[in-house]
């Protein structure tokens, strides 16, 4: 009698919680303190047109005494991260306090439904008009950090049409950032790195703009194709979990239902709301309104929601407590992302990064250096999230080195703007896109793996719009 053997199956690798990847992300950037040189390079104030800056000097790396890293250190570091990311962390939990009181006095409900039943079967329009809307602020520099206080409202209003979470963060966050990563008109990223290279403040608008159109067109249809798809099936939406129920992942379609009208305590919560994002939104265009600002709108905001909607005072304490614990796992992604700039910071290896990776650039010809240069910003970004950060500590380097392999200064500006730009939607030591991913319930790992095809493409397309550019010497 022949025994067959049952074939062994093979387990599919599973990506690990956020929190328990991030922690490893830590333990790998604590490795490397260890292994690059640590280094600096000098910092001169300048002031500009902008405001004063401080700009590396190039030419000005040295080697400085080593500070490696102990294990250890990751819990102290880790505790440092949230200190640093104070702001961010309490913005998100009063953001979800705000929503939830304000969802609590049934003010979203009735507007909402009365939205979606005017834009029945008009649901893509609608979707493309929020990202046209926010792409054009993200591309003018006005919706970067601003963007995370309105995807609770994005959130809702994608729920009301009969999607999930992700088509509302994709309608706010990634329409921001379809403009601001190429941004013509982005004073904290093209802005300044035009000022750093000495060229005409916002030349080259119109060959910007056509990546803005090109790059929006590309994320629409990313989020739309996701939106079709989550509506036909919401089990593979990014939000579902094993035992949810559709009805917990999409929003209620109930647009042929009888519309209620809003009553007098309603309209006063729904002004307060649009007084309050509104004050965000012109805060931060007109005052230079940054996080903790936002947090103490949204503080302020759920107070009064809470209190005018007719919850009372111990409603409105429940419902605030309530609406901070729906946020906790996404504040601490954000407090042990921080942790790993905090590590680099004290093993003296941000500067080392920066200068191994320009070095190449100059020893090959201007087409390629215009792609390395493009390459190179990438990965700094990974260890300076921020734009106008990384915009005077590159930039002093990268406009010497442009000089040194004839690459014009205007490609080297579009190399550092699209290696800041498109990797602003992957990286989690970005803290605006790990509080924008908590605000939303969508798990990183998920994002990861749907939105990289994506920045694939972006990555390609940008090596050939700057291999092009180069070859055309646009300047």
């Amino acid at each position: 009698m022949n025994e067959t053997k049952a074939a062994p199956t093979l387990k599919r690798f599973k990506m690990p919680h956020v929190l328990a990847f991030l922690f490893c992300m830590t333990l790998v950037v604590v490795a490397l303190t260890w292994i690059i040189p640590a280094g600096e390079y000098a910092r001169e104030t300048v002031k500009t047109e902008l405001g004063t800056q401080s700009r590396v000097v190039p030419g000005s790396y040295h080697a400085v005494p080593p500070a490696p890293q102990q294990v250890w250190k990751v819990v102290p570091a880790t505790v440092k991260g949230f200190q640093n990311a104070a702001s961010m962390i309490f913005m998100v939990l009063f953001c979800g306090a705000a929503i939830h009181i304000l969802e609590k006095t049934g003010t979203v409900h009735v507007l909402f439904r009365a939205f979606t039943q005017k834009m029945q079967g008009k649901e893509q329009t609608a979707i493309f008009a929020v990202m046209l809307l926010m792409s054009i602020g993200g591309a003018t520099g006005a919706f970067a950090n601003t963007a995370l206080a309105l995807i609770p409202l994005g959130v809702l209003l994608s729920r009301s049409m009969g999607f999930d979470n992700t088509v509302g963060f994709g309608m706010v966050y990634l329409g921001a950032f379809a403009g601001f990563n190429v941004g013509w008109g982005n004073i904290f990223t093209v802005g300044i790195a035009q000022n750093i290279a000495q060229i005409p403040q916002f030349s080259g608008l119109w060959v910007r703009a056509l990546f803005h159109a090109i790059n929006l067109v590309l994320v629409y249809f990313l989020v739309a194709a996701y939106a079709k798809k989550v509506r036909k099936d919401p089990t593979r939406s990014l939000n579902y979990e094993a035992g949810m129920a559709p009805s917990d992942i999409l929003g209620a379609d109930d647009r042929e239902s009888e519309q209620q009208k809003l009553t007098w305590r309603q309209i006063c919560c729904a002004l307060i709301t649009l007084v309050g994002f509104g004050s965000i939104v012109w805060g931060s265009v007109s005052w230079g309104w940054g996080v903790p600002d936002y947090s103490a709108a949204f503080l302020g905001m759920a107070l009064l929601i809470g209190l005018v909607g007719g919850l009372g005072v111990d409603g409105t304490a429940d419902a605030f407590a309530k609406g901070c614990a729906s946020m906790i796992v996404g504040a601490f992604v954000i407090g042990i992302a921080r942790a790993i700039s905090v590590v680099m910071v004290d093993g003296k290896i941000i500067d080392s990064i920066v200068h191994y990776l320009s070095e190449p650039i100059s020893h090959y010809g201007p087409i390629v250096g215009a792609n390395l240069m493009f390459y190179a910003n990438t990965l700094i970004n990974l260890f300076v999230p921020s734009g106008s950060g990384q915009a005077v500590a590159v930039m002093p380097l990268m406009v010497p080195l442009a000089d040194l392999a004839g690459i014009t200064r205007q490609v080297a500006v579009q190399a550092f703007q699209f290696g800041d730009g498109f990797s602003n939607c992957i990286y989690p030591t970005s803290s605006v896109l790990m509080s924008a991913l908590a605000l939303a319930g969508i798990p990183f790992q998920k994002y990861l793996k749907w939105f990289l095809p994506l920045l694939l493409l972006q990555t390609v397309l940008a090596s050939v719009a700057l291999t092009i550019l180069q070859a055309i010497g646009w300047n």
